[in-house]
C-alpha cells in the first residue's frame, strides 16, 4: 500500500521509495495510536519531500515544507528515524521502482477471471452493506476497500472470524473494524 503514495512517480531511485517505504510504515503505526488518519499525521507530500532531500537532521527535517507545523515538529525524531532507516538499508533489500507483479486485477474483471472471487466480493459487499446501515457507520469507514478485495479473492482456508480476523489484519484494518466486521463477513464468506 505504500506505493499508492501520492506523488511517487517523482521518486526515482530506490533509495528514495525506501525513504517512502519506511516513513509510510512510520506514519501509519503513528496514526494508529492516535486513531487518526494517516494524512492527519503527516500528508503524503512531505513523505515524497522527505523522500527526495533525504534529510540527515532533525533540522533538516523541519526545514521540509509541510513540517512546519506543531505535530510535523512534535514528531520530527520519528520522521528522521524512519529516514534513517531507509538510508542504513542494504541494496538487496531497497525496493525496486516496479512494483512485483502480486496486485490483483480490477474488480470488473473478476467474473472472467475467477467468477468465485467475484461471488465472494458480491456476498461480502453485501454483507457489509446490511451492517453498515445496522450500525449507521459508512461502508468506507468499516474496512478498506483493499482490504475487502483482498478477502474476497483470496479467503482462509478454513473459514472463521478469527481466520478473517487476520485476513482483514494483514491487510490494513483495524482492531475495531475487525472486531465490527469479522463475524458478518465470515458468515457471507460460508455462505
Amino acid at each position: 500500500p505504500w506505493r499508492r503514495t501520492s506523488g511517487i512517480h517523482r521518486v526515482r531511485d530506490p533509495r528514495g521509495l525506501a525513504i517512502v517505504r519506511s516513513m509510510w510504515f512510520a506514519r501509519d503505526r503513528l496514526a494508529r495510536e492516535r486513531d487518526s488518519a494517516p494524512g492527519r499525521v503527516l500528508p503524503d507530500s512531505v513523505i515524497i519531500e522527505s523522500a527526495l532531500a533525504a534529510p540527515r537532521t532533525i533540522e533538516a527535517v523541519r526545514e521540509l515544507p509541510g513540517m512546519s507545523g506543531r505535530r510535523g515538529a512534535a514528531a520530527a525524531r520519528t520522521w528522521l528515524a524512519a529516514v534513517q532507516s531507509a538510508l542504513d538499508e542494504p541494496e538487496r533489500d531497497l525496493p525496486t521502482r516496479r512494483q512485483e507483479g502480486n496486485g490483483l486485477p480490477p474488480t470488473n474483471r473478476w467474473s472472467d477471471k475467477q467468477p468465485e472471487a467475484a461471488n465472494r466480493l458480491t456476498a461480502v459487499r453485501e454483507a457489509l452493506a446490511v451492517l453498515s446501515e445496522r450500525l449507521l457507520v459508512p461502508v468506507e469507514n468499516l474496512l478498506p476497500p483493499a482490504a475487502v478485495r483482498q478477502l474476497a479473492w483470496q479467503p482462509p482456508t478454513a473459514v472463521s472470524a478469527a481466520s478473517v480476523g487476520d485476513v482483514l489484519r494483514a491487510n490494513g484494518a483495524r482492531e475495531w473494524q475487525v472486531e465490527v466486521t469479522a463475524d458478518d463477513l465470515a458468515r457471507a464468506l460460508a455462505a
